[in-house]
């Protein structure tokens, strides 16, 4: 992989700060140490911010930039701003677990930071296969969020925690099996959305996928096909000598 050292640092920082925030979600810590984590995750966020503004100076099209990178905002959103919409309703673990997975779409920047595997993805349609997978990601955790909210307070749902809802959505959503049947009206409705949508999503996120393999695909037989590059081949191999080579080439012609 071909890194800079400004970019490997960023890449370093933004799965540092997620680990973080994943302990703090676990643990529920408090006090120094929940100060600690905000301040740690305001500066990794200052570092994202910093280097998302650079590359957009830097773009030809900015507005074009911020069109296909667009999810490196919802990325950059302070942990600090969940946990006080997450006390001013009483719903902490939501909002900590929404802002948390949130912050994973940074590793969407920090994975392409590495040229190579770039370069590799563009093969499948890297922009389209890319966007469709953000979309079912914030569909998924949104839904999540949203159907928790309404399960939660009902005594008689198995909906207990954040978790258990990302779960069920998951299941649901990829049609793979079906957690438990939603209690109250609004986490029906939530979950009907969750079935129509995650089974559209999913539909075109793999016939996308598969299409990029095909063209792909296709180019490497269309080229193993060409007489003229299997000559080169063979003539770069040593199986020819350039003088059979020049000589089958004009019979190619």
């Amino acid at each position: 992989m071909k890194w800079k050292r400004g970019n490997a640092l960023i890449g370093f920082l933004t799965l540092a700060d997620i680990v973080v925030l994943i302990a703090m979600a676990t643990y529920q810590s408090a006090g120094v140490e929940n100060i600690l984590v905000y301040a740690f995750d305001t500066l990794v966020v200052a570092v994202l911010a910093f280097s998302f503004f650079r590359r957009i100076k830097e773009s030809q099209h900015w507005k074009r930039y911020i069109f296909y990178n667009w999810y490196e905002i919802v990325g950059m959103i302070p942990i600090v701003v969940f946990v006080l919409a997450g006390q001013s309703i009483n719903d902490y673990d939501g909002f900590i677990t929404l802002g948390v997975m949130f912050r994973v779409l940074a590793v969407i920047y920090v994975i392409k930071l590495s040229r190579s595997i770039e370069d590799k993805s563009r093969i499948l349609g890297s922009h389209a296969i890319l966007q469709i997978f953000i979309l079912f990601f914030l569909v998924l955790i949104i839904s999540s969020f949203l159907f928790y909210n309404a399960e939660r307070s009902n005594a008689n749902s198995e909906i207990t925690s954040m978790a258990d809802a990302l779960w069920w959505t998951l299941q649901t959503s990829t049609t793979s099996t079906y957690g438990p049947n939603a209690v109250t009206t609004e986490g029906r409705i939530v979950g009907s959305i969750i079935m129509l949508v995650g089974i559209g999503i999913t539909g075109t996120f793999i016939s996308t996928l598969a299409a990029g393999l095909t063209r792909s695909r296709t180019k490497g037989t269309a080229a193993e096909k060409d007489p003229k590059e299997i000559l080169k081949i063979r003539l770069a191999k040593g199986e020819l000598t350039k003088e059979a080579y020049l000589d089958l080439l004009k019979l190619i012609s």
